[in-house]
């Protein structure tokens, strides 16, 4: 939709635009995400069961990797 104040108005995910733009989406289940969730995480897709398992620093790394949130 647009952009107002910096929060996006659109609630679909902007690296595959396939799904809402969630925490758990892109941790766990983002199509754009899925080889470097596998590289780093360990598989293509997350349950919210395992996902309570892996280590905060792995995620942060995968955050980091993902480059989503750079601000320039």
């Amino acid at each position: 939709m647009g952009i107002i104040m910096g929060v996006s108005q659109d609630s679909k995910c902007p690296l595959c635009q396939e799904d809402e733009d969630t925490s758990l989406h892109f941790t766990a289940q983002c199509s754009a995400l899925m080889l470097l969730r596998k590289d780093i995480l360990g598989d293509y897709t997350i349950s919210l069961n395992t996902l309570s398992d892996i280590h905060w620093f792995l995620l942060l790394k995968f955050a980091k990797a993902s480059k989503r949130f750079y601000q320039p």
